[in-house]
């Protein structure tokens, strides 16, 4: 008995490591993905006229590791309005993953749903919705560069190969008309990083003349524009002894469009004597946007 049992499970690994050896030889085997858990965040990078989609890691700059082929819009150009067949380019965050039982077939095995239109698209009037990254039931789609209704799209192979790098409410998507090589290069985020630590010191420090000018002219938040955001932040500044705003898991990103970081933010006031006045942390989000030659701070938010 111990001989037969030894006969049957011997033999299909034998087969089995014969066949991964003869496919080897010949060129066949391909090389597996870097582990998602390797060194850096990953993130997603598209780049519209080459009609790829780049897997990239964060390491002060882009470091770009697999190309997919992609089809994207019918039509070219940035989006703006429901229907108009067009890619959106900025920076976006995946919200949802989607299996296919929850998929119409036309999308296929797998779908990610980004979170078209952000608080720029929105202050730009821009419409439309179900922007995805999904595969598709119509391989064919592939060879043809634009032939989706706005969406980002590979076929279902690529998509599983996809699928562990990205992470719903956390991994990053930027779309790109065009992706220039100095979009990829070390040091394309300090400027960024500068602003938001110059913001928080100035914040911390109730220091309102160089908090106030470090945001755009065209600010609205918390339904006031920036005139009005100064006279609030005067407001706390006055009524709190002290205020100390700090973050973590901060993440920058940059685009020709706009810019964004995103980060864990907590905010503790106290007034005179020391007793805690407001405390709370919150998951954040900054939009910067170009203006008289610097980066100002556009929005907030949650």
């Amino acid at each position: 008995m111990k001989s037969t049992r030894f006969t049957i499970y011997f033999l299909p690994a034998l087969a089995l490591a014969l066949l991964l050896g003869a496919i080897s030889q010949l060129g066949l085997a391909q090389d597996p993905l870097p582990a998602p858990t390797g060194n850096g965040e990953v993130i997603v990078i598209v780049d519209k006229t080459k009609h790829e989609l780049h897997l990239a890691r964060v390491q002060n700059g882009y470091e770009i590791f697999k190309t997919y082929p992609v089809t994207t819009g019918k039509n070219s150009g940035d989006k703006m309005v429901e229907g108009d067949l067009k890619t959106p380019e900025g920076i976006y965050q995946f919200s949802q993953r989607y299996n296919q039982s929850q998929l119409k077939k036309k999308f296929g095995i797998m779908a990610f749903y980004i979170d078209y239109p952000n608080l720029i698209d929105k202050s730009e009037k821009k419409t439309g919705f179900d922007i995805m990254l999904h595969s598709t039931d119509d391989p064919a789609r592939l060879a043809r560069p634009q032939d989706s209704d706005g969406c980002v799209v590979v076929n279902d192979e690529r998509i599983k190969e996809i699928d562990p790098f990205i992470i719903p409410q956390k991994t990053m998507i930027l779309i790109y008309d065009e992706l220039k090589p100095a979009y990829l290069l070390p040091g394309t985020t300090e400027k960024v990083k500068t602003v938001f630590d110059t913001w928080l010191k100035a914040w911390s420090e109730k220091d309102l003349e160089a908090y106030i000018a470090l945001y755009s002219k065209n600010f609205r938040g918390k339904n006031m524009n920036r005139d009005q955001y100064k006279i609030y932040k005067g407001f706390l500044n006055k009524k709190y002894d002290t205020i100390k705003v700090t973050a973590s898991d901060i993440r920058y990103f940059t685009h020709p469009k706009y810019s964004m970081v995103t980060y864990h933010q907590q905010y503790l006031a106290t007034y005179k004597g020391g007793r805690e006045a407001f405390n709370v942390s919150s998951r954040k989000r900054l939009y910067l946007i170009p203006e008289d030659g610097a980066l100002k701070i556009f929005s907030e938010g949650n």
